[in-house]
């Protein structure tokens, strides 16, 4: 059993943290583009101990994501046909944490925005889901890295993910550096367009786009914290009139689950493909913990995952951070997703 995307790209996240890949769920790695090169990382312990986990016909700790998926007949990351080349021809790159959105599930190590909830919480003397710890807002891009990037000589593939692609410093530079010949797969949340990056990207012979979007209109909104439904879908309009591949990337979850189909119908409507990535973490947002009335709403596809037995810990536990951030935000779930807050008895006057 091999793992391409392990053998053939290399993943850095929002720290500069070399990963063995965007879902893999190792603990923290000492390798970091800021302090090592791609053959050392490569030559880690870590690295090595998945390498043969695979060669054993076996699948890495860190690496239960795509078991999960693949044992019950889904396709994975693992499995996804991709044009590799011989050596490293894939990169899934995040630039850093920078960005404008304060998505609900998300964390403050990968978002500026929910940082800034985090760190507004402890002033506060309110309770956060990440406790006490202290979380920089990361920016490992110089101009230098981009150059050793970019000069992998088998280079095949780019993908660029936040934070928010679109407020990095620089980017536009790092494009520029690309053979127009490299295939870049681009993931935005769609709220702001980068004019020097929009205008670079029109010379790729090929471009993917990836707009994650959560929900339609106000299940959207609140979920992505101060996103725009409109100024989102007139962005995501723009962009679908010149890239060659465009989809929408819902991440499954409690919040979404009955709006799901919207999703879909709003994507065939527009062209646009739907890939779909199903929420482990935090684990009170996960729709396997969500009640039977929201359950009720999964497609068949996710119904392997979503119909287990929830955990009443985490059932309560989301109903407790969804009345913290609602404080801090000074909104209320029922104006912006009523199916949800009635499925939870969350309303406005309790």
């Amino acid at each position: 059993m091999k793992c391409k995307y392990l053998d053939h790209q290399v993943c850095i996240r929002t720290s500069g943290e070399f990963r063995l890949c965007c879902i893999s769920n190792e603990p923290t790695n000492k390798e970091n583009i800021q302090t090592h090169t791609i053959e050392e990382w490569r030559e880690s312990k870590v690295f090595k101990d998945a390498e043969q986990k695979f060669d054993n016909n076996e699948f890495p700790e860190a690496c239960k994501k795509c078991e999960i998926q693949e044992s019950s007949g889904e396709g994975s990351q693992r499995t996804k046909p991709r044009p590799y080349g011989p050596g490293v021809s894939h990169l899934d790159l995040r630039f850093g944490s920078n960005c404008n959105l304060k998505c609900t599930m998300c964390y403050p190590a990968t978002s500026s925005g929910v940082n800034q909830d985090h760190k507004e919480l402890i002033a506060k003397g309110m309770e956060s889901p990440w406790g006490n710890e202290q979380f920089p807002n990361y920016d490992w891009y110089t101009e230098e890295r981009g150059d050793y990037l970019a000069s992998l000589p088998e280079l095949r593939e780019v993908y660029l993910t936040g934070g928010e692609p679109m407020m990095v410093r620089g980017l536009h530079k790092f494009l520029k550096k690309l053979d127009n010949s490299v295939e870049i797969r681009f993931n935005t949340n769609a709220t702001i367009i980068n004019p020097n990056v929009y205008e670079e990207l029109k010379r790729f012979d090929t471009v993917n786009m990836c707009f994650s979007i959560d929900g339609i209109g106000k299940v959207n909104d609140y979920i992505r914290w101060g996103s725009d439904w409109q100024t989102v879908e007139t962005n995501m309009l723009r962009w679908a009139e010149f890239v060659k591949y465009k989809s929408v990337g819902p991440t499954i979850q409690i919040m979404n689950l009955h709006n799901y189909d919207n999703i879909v119908a709003w994507a065939k409507t527009n062209d646009f493909d739907v890939f779909d990535n199903l929420l482990f973490h935090p684990t009170y947002f996960d729709s396997k913990n969500a009640p039977d009335t929201i359950k009720k709403f999964a497609p068949e596809k996710f119904k392997y995952w979503v119909n287990q037995e929830p955990d009443q810990i985490q059932q309560n536990a989301f109903l407790h951070w969804i009345k913290t951030f609602d404080k801090l935000r000074g909104c209320h779930i029922q104006d912006y997703i009523p199916e949800v807050a009635e499925a939870y008895g969350i309303n406005k006057g309790k």
